[in-house]
């Protein structure tokens, strides 16, 4: 795969040169993988281009599933004279994804389109004529029509508009300032010149999904375009067809979108005001919104009451009540986490670590843990010697291998998970990481180590178990298991071949999923550990009530200054009991001396890993 096909991070490329191409159309998704093919197939068979140069560029927005091979797939396939370029959005939020797009393109037009639109074979001619056409407009509209999985009920017409159905008619229309009525992103076309320099890299209603409690990003971006003198059109010859399933329809999910559209109302308002009349105007919509609301429940009466449409103008005209308190929350909430951002530097490692994803700079290296029992005689210290001389010394080999995953930087060395993990837990990608990991290692273990099928199918119990770091985000991710297993079977693995660790600090946090996560992969046949034991009241109680099948104890708390800070004698003789009268097996790692093998054998700890009985290896050796 060329760097061309998959594509350059634009946060670190120079900016393209103008008019490379006539236009980009940009696909932010996130966990896309079922919807992408058919929109793929409808813009591999778009009509009347021939004498347009454009591209399809779709922008992850950090999906866990299986995305980028879907795209990588469809590279293999793609007509040469359209570039399919995949690109890694690291901050989720489709106005991310949309920013992302447009500071990396090629063209002077970029045409959006959600993964759940499907649009008509002409759409991206019809987009370039009309923007040649109209040489004022700076963003444009689709006419979009809803493709239901059902029939759409009678009563939410009305709302339809919500549901990102634009139809106005089969004329072109202009967006007049006054109406305050915008299309939505879904099927847009912009101008990159107008994108730039109108709308704010950052838009304040930056949102990463429903849980939020924001919507209408998208509208904050066309408005800013629209203040800035350019023109907003609708063009009805520009024809999509939005894919809804039925679930939209459902009245929790469609309250839930009222209320994000409620509770981001005020920045929309303020946004089309000028300055000075702000601090008058708002009063007087608080005044106006109590009014309506106080209108509503008089005439309707208790929420329980209400069919679906009037339970979302209730919500909206609630939340649009709450929405100034919200919204200056969030103001704070994002002052202070800039704040952070600029005295961590997580921002800057942003770039990099977008472009690993998008590269797959990520490497693996496994470090061998041994049964104390097997390694040499004491007194020899594996860590004095080469690697390859240790391993020829030693008799034993590992009953485990942990993997570890590191960055490769600029220069292609290594950079350690300490350097890089604290920006992927600000900017929530450690679930994609450990899937990332997974499926690397699983993929691995099929191409390279076919033995270890036929050595457990036979009883064989020499291949080591391979044991695998969860992050807490991916301990509290329900569909991790679904994933684990869909990995599983396809390619074949056994799942007695793996052991995954679990933060014990994360498990006393979120016993719950711990709880359910633990159950669930002890039903599949996989092994499970908790990382970072202290013998502590709440770590025994914790394993107590959640048996696992390791515990895995640092070696700086074997050390006999570490155990008089911790409790001393009692502390030490809890682990050697716990062990004793447990069927649970110890690890300790970081074992760095002969000093830390030998408190690890008094305190009946089976398994050993560090610098002293073996060394990190990448996983291709």
């Amino acid at each position: 795969m060329t760097q061309r096909e998959i594509g350059t991070n634009p946060a670190t490329a120079a900016t393209p040169p103008e008019a490379a191409l006539d236009i980009t159309v940009a696909i932010p998704t996130y966990n896309g993988a079922s919807r992408l093919p058919s929109l793929l197939e409808n813009l591999r068979a778009q009509i009347h281009t021939d004498h347009i140069t454009w591209e399809v560029v779709v922008c992850d927005n950090g999906s866990t599933d299986d995305t980028k091979d879907v795209v990588l797939a469809y590279q293999s396939n793609w007509p040469s004279h359209v570039p399919l370029v995949y690109r890694f959005v690291p901050e989720q939020g489709a106005a991310f994804a949309r920013q992302y797009a447009v500071e990396g393109s090629q063209s002077n037009l970029i045409a959006f389109l959600d993964d759940d639109n499907l649009p008509s074979s002409n759409w991206v001619s019809q987009a370039y004529q009309f923007a040649q056409s109209h040489p004022k407009v700076g963003a444009f509209g689709s006419q979009i029509h809803g493709k239901f999985e059902s029939e759409l009920p009678e009563e939410l017409t009305e709302i339809r508009c919500f549901l990102a159905i634009i139809e106005r008619g089969e004329e072109a229309t202009l967006y007049q300032p006054k109406s305050k009525i915008l299309p939505p992103a879904a099927g847009l076309v912009v101008r990159r010149q107008a994108w730039l320099n109108a709308v704010p890299k950052r838009l304040f209603l930056n949102n990463k999904g429903k849980s939020a409690g924001l919507a209408s990003e998208d509208l904050e971006a066309i408005l800013h375009i629209q203040k800035s003198g350019w023109e907003v059109w609708y063009n009805p010859n520009m024809v999509v067809h939005h894919d809804i399933p039925d679930g939209r329809l459902r009245k929790d999910y469609l309250v839930t979108l009222f209320r994000c559209v409620g509770l981001s109302r005020y920045h929309i308002r303020l946004l089309g005001l000028p300055k000075w009349q702000r601090s008058v105007t708002v009063p007087a919509y608080i005044a106006n919104d109590i009014r309506r609301l106080a209108l509503h429940r008089m005439r309707y009466g208790k929420q329980q009451e209400l069919n679906t449409v009037e339970s979302c103008n209730r919500e909206l005209l609630a939340s649009t009540l709450r929405s100034p308190l919200f919204l200056l929350k969030k103001a704070y909430r994002d002052r202070v986490q800039s704040y952070r951002d600029r005295q961590t530097g997580h921002s800057k490692q942003l770039p990099q670590l977008a472009h690993a994803f998008e590269q797959d700079q990520f490497v693996l290296y496994r470090q061998g843990i041994f049964d104390i029992d097997q390694l040499p005689v004491a007194g020899v210290a594996l860590a004095e010697t080469a690697p390859s001389e240790a391993t020829s010394q030693q008799a034993a080999k590992p009953v485990f291998e942990e993997i570890f995953v590191r960055l490769l930087d600029a220069q292609g060395k290594d950079t350690r998970p300490h350097q890089f993990f604290p920006a992927a837990k600000r900017y929530a990608l450690m679930r994609l990481l450990d899937r990332h990991v997974v499926r690397t290692l699983f993929k691995y273990l099929s191409d390279h180590n076919q033995q270890c099928n036929s050595s457990l199918a036979n009883a064989d119990t020499s291949s080591p178990v391979y044991s695998v770091n969860l992050s807490a985000a991916s301990v509290q991710d329900s569909t991790l298991l679904p994933f684990i297993k869909s990995k599983l079977a396809q390619y074949r693995l056994p799942p007695q071949l793996f052991c995954f660790e679990i933060p014990a600090t994360d498990a006393i946090a979120h016993p719950a999923s711990i709880r359910q996560l633990r159950q669930q992969l002890r039903d599949i046949g996989c092994k499970i550990a908790f990382d970072d034991f202290l013998p502590s009241a709440d770590m025994i109680a914790l394993i107590n009530q959640l048996p696992v099948n390791y515990i895995k104890i640092d070696a700086s708390t074997l050390q006999d200054t570490a155990l008089k800070k911790l409790g001393g004698k009692t502390r030490y003789l809890q682990l050697k009991d716990l062990l004793q009268n447990n069927s649970i097996q110890g690890i300790a790692k970081g074992i760095e001396n002969q000093h830390q093998l030998n408190l690890a054998k008094q305190q009946n700890i089976r398994y050993v890993q560090g610098y002293q009985v073996s060394h990190p290896q990448p996983l291709e050796l």
